[in-house]
């Protein structure tokens, strides 16, 4: 009897009960704001570089063709393919599954990644615009530009949104293809009907605008939907 574990004091067992009940209390959810500062800390390097990485290459090919707007459309899938690692991490490292069953639902994951790599995506085309207008001469044909570099973008984003909710397990070899490939359409399209990008034209690329942008407004509107309702953006499979 003397080797026996003594029974601790009633004070003893009423901390040590009281600290068990404290620890299993859940945890209220994180507002969305700390959540995306707290996103970003993980996501921002790799982020950062492959952003930086599809800049230099998309501004090196666009001074190789100077004040031809033609091949604006060609280099915006290269901003979603450096957005896929991020949007896609949870799948690259078989977390899906976890970040579904964590108080911060998967929706919200997506939400925070999306706004942080098209917040990255906006800054870029930014400085490829003004480096466009800079190789033209003049800001003249500035809402054309735009409207060529807007119209790829949502395409592209809207097909990697889908590819998202689909929760295919080769998602992410999928949206590299799927970026490559567009980068590759638009190219041919600038070789077989450079009439798409005469001034007659504006209107066909208004029209996909505006097209294209209820469709991406309708994935994001997905995406939100799924938060409120503490969901998974899609399946995971």
């Amino acid at each position: 009897m003397h080797d026996a574990v003594p029974y601790p004091e009633r004070e003893v067992r009423e901390r040590s009960i009281n600290a068990i009940l404290d620890a299993g209390i859940p945890q209220p959810r994180l507002g969305f704001w700390p959540f995306l500062s707290g996103v970003f800390r993980f996501t921002w390097r790799p982020m950062v570089f492959f952003q930086a990485a599809a800049l230099l290459l998309a501004g090196l090919l666009l001074n190789g063709a100077p004040g031809d707007m033609r091949y604006l459309p060609v280099y915006m899938p290269l901003f979603i393919l450096a957005a896929v690692p991020v949007l896609f991490q949870g799948q690259y490292f078989g977390t899906s599954e976890l970040e579904a069953a964590t108080r911060s639902s998967g929706a919200q994951i997506v939400l925070a990644r999306l706004l942080l790599s098209g917040a990255a995506d906006l800054v870029c085309m930014t400085v490829l615009l003004g480096l466009e207008v800079r190789l033209s001469g003049g800001p003249t044909d500035l809402g054309r530009m735009i409207l060529y570099c807007l119209v790829p973008y949502l395409v592209c984003m809207t097909m990697l949104l889908h590819l998202i909710r689909s929760g295919r397990k080769n998602g992410t070899a999928l949206a590299v293809v799927m970026a490559l490939g567009s980068c590759l359409f638009w190219r041919v399209c600038s070789r077989v009907a450079p009439g798409l990008y005469e001034l007659s034209a504006v209107g066909i690329w208004i029209v996909g605008s505006t097209v294209f942008s209820a469709f991406f407004a309708r994935e994001i509107w997905f995406i939100i939907k799924a938060e409120k309702e503490g969901k998974m953006y899609g399946a995971v499979v």
